[in-house]
């Protein structure tokens, strides 16, 4: 196997396991401790219970987060960091310090051309 592919291979392993919109907001948020799963519906705009549920099942698979749950009524599930989760937390670090970065450039996007007309064959 090439270096290259390899490469490619990894990252899309790590984009598998921690890729897409909400679980980078996720690792953050229960990076700052335990975390129930009604904190962090309220803490994450946007999201619903449904993709919440499936987001956090998704990251306990993969061994990124652990899942507690208490005999009590009413039932008492916690979320923490795994020592895998916690060794991402430099890489969801950089990334909010690029996006923050990117929040105070200011990004320039050519507009498309209008009305152009295509060539006839």
């Amino acid at each position: 196997m090439t270096k290259h592919k390899s490469d490619i291979q990894a990252l899309s392993k790590c984009m598998d396991m921690i890729g897409g919109k909400w679980k980078p907001i996720l690792l953050y948020h229960i990076s700052k401790g335990t975390n129930r799963f009604n904190k962090l519906f309220e803490a994450i705009d946007g999201i619903n219970r449904q993709m919440l549920s499936k987001q956090l099942k998704s990251l306990e698979k993969t061994g990124i987060l652990d899942r507690t749950l208490y005999g009590e009524i009413p039932p008492r599930v916690e979320y923490t960091l795994t020592p895998a989760g916690k060794s991402l937390l430099p890489v969801v670090q950089a990334m909010m310090r690029w996006g923050q970065k990117q929040q105070t450039e200011k990004v320039v996007v050519p507009d498309a051309p209008q009305n152009q007309q295509l060539p006839l064959f």
